[in-house]
């Protein structure tokens, strides 16, 4: 609890919560849109939906299943050598062979991720932005500084956690990614968190926990409110306990106190989840 406490001081929300950490910079408009969030904030959180007890198992096309391999294939790394060698593993795969990323235009480079391969905490963004792009890292410009103060104050570093999007591509024009093109790409993912097997997950923004929850509900309505990544059929891997938050970007452009507020509840949701296991 007294960690909880020093972490409430540090992003500035205990005896008067004004800022999480620092007043955004105006300049973070042009930052990557989750347009899918800007909904009006409920005064209470609701209910949760039923469908977040127990999410549907991921349905995978055969197209995904013919690259679902940890877990179902192959024996699932279990030293922190074995996991970094099955996610680059998994990188190289993914660059030679996804369906969306080796046929997709208007991207220089992908983004599969950085962090430990056995971290207790993965966050999961939509998909790279112009800045990720550019330098072939997750959550950079001023969504990622904020994401870094965030961390920093839950206790932990960059280095210590696991960041990705669901697509390892920027899309073209940073259009919002159809269906179609997230099942492509999104079972690499699913690889992902087969070998680092986080102990929680937080997708950041609307179309991320949409797509790892499997839920059609807006953001509004999930964060705040614990649902399940449930592994692929036949995986011999456990299903994972999710809080969906806000993305960064939406903090950023909302920057009011019940905004910070929320996410800092979510934050410390998992922080709470994470001690206890």
């Amino acid at each position: 609890m007294r960690s909880l406490i020093l972490a409430d001081q540090a992003m500035g929300l205990t005896m008067s919560p004004k800022s999480l950490l620092q007043t955004p910079d105006s300049s973070v408009a042009g930052e990557r849109a989750c347009a899918s969030e800007a909904q009006p904030i409920p005064n209470q959180s609701p209910a949760p939906p039923q469908s977040l007890i127990q999410s549907p198992a991921i349905q995978s096309s055969p197209q995904v299943a013919s690259v679902m391999q940890w877990g179902i294939t192959r024996a699932l790394p279990h030293s922190l050598q074995e996991r970094e060698d099955a996610l680059q593993e998994i990188c190289a795969r993914h660059d030679a062979t996804c369906p969306l990323c080796t046929t997709h235009v208007g991207h220089t480079r992908t983004v599969l991720g950085e962090g430990s391969a056995a971290a207790e905490l993965v966050f999961i963004g939509e998909a790279p932005g112009d800045k990720e792009d550019a330098t072939g890292k997750p959550f950079q410009g001023d969504s990622g500084a904020k994401l870094d103060e965030m961390i920093k104050a839950m206790g932990m570093s960059r280095q210590q956690v696991f960041i990705t999007n669901v697509l390892k591509c920027r899309p073209r024009i940073n259009h919002t990614p159809t269906a179609e093109q997230t099942e492509q790409c999104a079972c690499f993912l699913s690889e992902q968190l087969m070998v680092i097997r986080p102990k929680i997950i937080v997708p950041m923004g609307g179309p991320a926990a949409k797509h790892v929850l499997r839920l059609d509900e807006g953001i509004s309505m999930l964060r705040g409110q614990w649902g399940v990544w449930q592994p692929p059929t036949g995986c011999q891997v456990e299903p994972i306990p999710v809080m969906p938050t806000f993305h960064p970007a939406y903090l950023l452009r909302n920057y009011t106190l019940e905004t910070r507020t929320l996410m800092w509840s979510d934050m410390k949701l998992a922080m709470t989840k994470l001690s206890a296991k």
